[in-house]
């Protein structure tokens, strides 16, 4: 079978769900497919870049459909994320390279989100500005809240302690939504 992008970051998925990220070298990903670790530098060029291609796998999802509101994009995003063993520590490490496409996607994601439900009021003097910093502020309080709750987990978990069974959703959805409607007043 040919090596792709594709089957590489299958393989770094697979091992993502079964180690988590700390497990996920490219050593391990290469030997798991067969082939040398230098193989899968063809495909990408370091580690940022494959745990890029991961997180883009992770939110994937959140392109498939319509565009929905920005408190339903959250949602979905942390969703998203948390439905992958350290999807949320994936998905801000890619987030945090300057220029990673999934970070420029996810941005324009939210942008126009939060565009559309401001409406014309978004496109008035300096309103832009404001639709950019609520869509980054959301993306970033969402993915923050499955940080934590993500590793608030696997330390319980790890450590035989307690955990609560609040998944955090109400709180991640009423911080949102506290967001939004200061978007909207200010305009």
């Amino acid at each position: 079978m040919q090596l792709t992008r594709g089957r590489i970051t299958d393989a770094a998925l697979r091992i993502l769900a079964e180690y988590g990220l700390a497990d996920v070298s490219m050593r391990r990903v290469a030997t798991s497919l067969g082939v040398a670790p230098g193989a899968l530098y063809w495909h990408f060029e370091s580690k940022q870049e494959l745990i890029a291609s991961l997180a883009e796998a992770i939110v994937q999802p959140l392109f498939d459909d319509p565009l929905p509101d920005p408190a339903r994009l959250s949602s979905e995003l942390r969703a998203a994320v948390l439905a992958v063993r350290d999807g949320a520590e994936v998905v801000v490490a890619a987030v945090s390279q300057p220029g990673a496409r999934v970070q420029l996607d996810l941005e324009a994601r939210f942008v126009a989100s939060v565009r559309g439900l401001l409406g014309e009021a978004a496109s008035i003097g300096n309103a832009m500005d404001k639709v950019h910093a609520g869509a980054r502020g959301l993306l970033h309080l969402t993915l923050g809240n499955a940080a934590v709750h993500q590793s608030a987990a696997q330390l319980a978990q790890a450590t035989g302690s307690a955990f609560s069974d609040d998944d955090g959703s109400a709180e991640h959805a009423a911080a949102v939504a506290f967001l939004l409607e200061g978007l909207k007043r200010s305009e």
